[in-house]
Formats: C-alpha cells, sequence, structure tokens
C-alpha cells in the first residue's frame, strides 16, 4: 500500500483540502456484463493477476488457456536487495525466471521450456488505479450514460492505462484511453500545444464514439469491446474467418489471423476481470480503501493568447497543479513561453473570466 500513499500525500501536496473519500463502486448491479461459463476460467486468471500476484511476482501459464497455471516466480526480494543496481537486478531477475521457468516445464514434463508464457502481477498497479480512477470516472460514466451506452465501458482504462493520464505505449498510442496518433489526428486532437488524447474529457468523448460505432457494427458487446483493441476491420475479418460471432469461437479458432494476439484474446476477459475487482474492491483490498474526489472540470477554451501568468491565478499560482489538471498541454512549450495561443483547451478548478475563455463545445 505504500504506493497508494505516496499518491495520496501528493494530493495533499496540491491542495491543502484533503481530496480523497472512502472507496465504494457505482457499477450497477444488474451490470450485464458477466462472465459465462466458456469465459469463466479466463477471467478468473485474469482477476487473480489484479487482485492477487504482486507486481514483483508472476505466473507461468498456457498462453492459449491463461487458466492452466504451472507455478509462480518470485523476485521481490531481488528487488528490495538496496546492494544492487538497477541493472544488476534486472540480470539476476531475467536469471531467476529462465531458471525457474526451465524447472516448471520439466516437473510438468512440458517438452519446451519456452511454451510457458510469464504474466507479471498487477495488483499494486490495480490499488493505484482504483485511487486514480475517482478523479474521472464520475465525468466518464456522464459521457456514456449521456449516449446511451453502458457506464461499465468507462472502466476500459483499468485495462488500458491502469487510468494513468500520462500512459503511452510503443506504438505510439497514448492517455488513458490509449488512443492512437491515426484515430486522433483526423478529429484535430494532435496539434503543437495539445493533445486531446491526454484530455480526461475529449479523449472520453472518442474513445465512446468508437466503442458505439463498433457496436453498431458488430451488433455484440463482446466483439465491440474486443474491436476497441484489436481495430473494427479486424474483428470483422476474425467473425468472416472464424465463421461465427461468439467470441470464445474467435479466441479459439485455429483460423485465427496473424494480428489476433495473445492481448486480443484477452482484452475482453480483462474487462471483465476488473469490473469484478472493482465491485469486490473493499474485500480484496481491504476496507480502508480509498479514492482520489472527483477533479472539478470547468472546460473552457482561450478566446484569444493568455499569459501564462494569468491562467496560473486559477491553479494557485502553481505550475504542477495546472499540469494536474490539464495533462494534455504541451509542458515543455508552457515552460518556455510566456503566453497561452487562442483556441487552446483548458481544464479549470473553478469559473474562468469569460474576457479571457469561452466555454468549451460539446
Amino acid at each position: 500500500m505504500r504506493y497508494l500513499f505516496l499518491i495520496i500525500a501528493c494530493f495533499y501536496t496540491l491542495n491543502a483540502q484533503a481530496l480523497v473519500t472512502p472507496w465504494s463502486s457505482s457499477i450497477p448491479k444488474n451490470s450485464k456484463f458477466k462472465a459465462n461459463e466458456d469465459m469463466r476460467g479466463r477471467v478468473e486468471f485474469w482477476k487473480k493477476i489484479y487482485s492477487e500476484v504482486s507486481e514483483n511476482a508472476g505466473l507461468f501459464h498456457d498462453p492459449d488457456f491463461p487458466e492452466f497455471t504451472f507455478g509462480e516466480v518470485n523476485w521481490e526480494y531481488i528487488q528490495n536487495d538496496k546492494s544492487l543496481t538497477a541493472s544488476e537486478k534486472r540480470k539476476k531477475i531475467d536469471a531467476l525466471i529462465n531458471y525457474e521457468r526451465i524447472r516448471i516445464a520439466a516437473k510438468h514434463k512440458i517438452k519446451d521450456p519456452r511454451r510457458l508464457r510469464l504474466q507479471t502481477g498487477l495488483k499494486e498497479r490495480m490499488q493505484k488505479a482504483l485511487f486514480l480512477s475517482g478523479q474521472y470516472l464520475p465525468m466518464m460514466e456522464e459521457v456514456f450514460r449521456k449516449k446511451g451506452l453502458p457506464i461499465e465501458l468507462s472502466r476500459l482504462p483499468f485495462v488500458e492505462s491502469s487510468f494513468n493520464v500520462y500512459a503511452q505505449s510503443k506504438v505510439g498510442a497514448s492517455g488513458l484511453w490509449q488512443i492512437m496518433p491515426f484515430v486522433a489526428r483526423p478529429e484535430g486532437y494532435i496539434k503543437s500545444y495539445y493533445d486531446k488524447r491526454n484530455h480526461p474529457y475529449y479523449a472520453t468523448l472518442l474513445a465512446a464514439n468508437m466503442l458505439e460505432d463498433n457496436y453498431r457494427a458488430l451488433k455484440k458487446w463482446p466483439l465491440a469491446i474486443s474491436a476497441y483493441n484489436h481495430g473494427l476491420g479486424g474483428i470483422k475479418k476474425m467473425v468472416r474467418v472464424s465463421q461465427s460471432s461468439y467470441l470464445p469461437d474467435l479466441i479459439g479458432s485455429e483460423d485465427r489471423t496473424k494480428s489476433w494476439g495473445f492481448a486480443s484474446e484477452n482484452f475482453y476477459a480483462c474487462f471483465l476481470a476488473v469490473l469484478e475487482v472493482e465491485k469486490e474492491a473493499k474485500s480484496l483490498f481491504g476496507d480502508d480503501l480509498l479514492k482520489a474526489k472527483p477533479l472539478p472540470m470547468n472546460r473552457v477554451v482561450t478566446a484569444k493568447a493568455v499569459s501564462k501568468k494569468e491562467a496560473l491565478k486559477y491553479f494557485d499560482g502553481s505550475l504542477a497543479m495546472l499540469q494536474k489538471y490539464n495533462p494534455h498541454l504541451n509542458m515543455s512549450l508552457l515552460r518556455k513561453n510566456k503566453m497561452i495561443p487562442s483556441g487552446v483547451p483548458l481544464i479549470l478548478p473553478k469559473k474562468a473570466s469569460t474576457k479571457l475563455f469561452r466555454t468549451a463545445s460539446l
């Protein structure tokens, strides 16, 4: 829980008032998103990864059937060894994992140890994500509610980014919803001064539109949600090749496409798992579990060029607080320049001057 304490400490630093509240979940009790018999084993595997297995440990499992696990390896004692450099720790951890892979493969009479896949635990990351989600979920639920979409979809950032607004993938996806540049650019999301993929509201709006389009095309939520990860065209191709619109058939298909890999196969199962973890969070992580209070989000656009000094008045003069509310801004440009150009979207914690800002559309 030390990671949570660090996050909470940051909240106290940014504002003297405590910005935390006891944990509660708003997932509907009659949620339509539940694992059926064909998905239950896969979901249970991910539920364990999200709620039981430490980030300094992992489970060896069958890559095609994750519910078949063969053993756990734990390297926390290496990670906590202060006498080792980061490079030395990495080498020792890799050696331990390789040793355990070979040992466990021999124990279970698996000819090729490489057949065993290691999934690192996500327990601490999930705890942090539960805390951080409190800042954004009320706003996100409202976006989905207004579009007539299930509010459970707002939990996909648990899977995509662990509710880290600064999350960046190796392939260029960014923000809470891990939106790719080729999706965002046609929408005018990426400019020199800002990247709306990291704007909590605009990213959620674009993600909701994508999920709505997926569902309209595929008619089934398991497919529509999988398409968020794999792409709508990719799922359509899998449905055509497999001659089935039932997700477990696609997962086990011998005719799967090359791009239909482990992440795509398990995306919907991860989504179902995090829903269950959220609903059971107190029993899994303790009754003292906390979450951040919702961030006040007064969405505006600069009506003209605004001085940085003037903008900082809305954040008690704190550049760190401005960045906290506006993770979409190019901070390197903001630090260099004295003026914020006209037309830049901002999130303010309080009511803004109509001379400097106009209310954001949508």
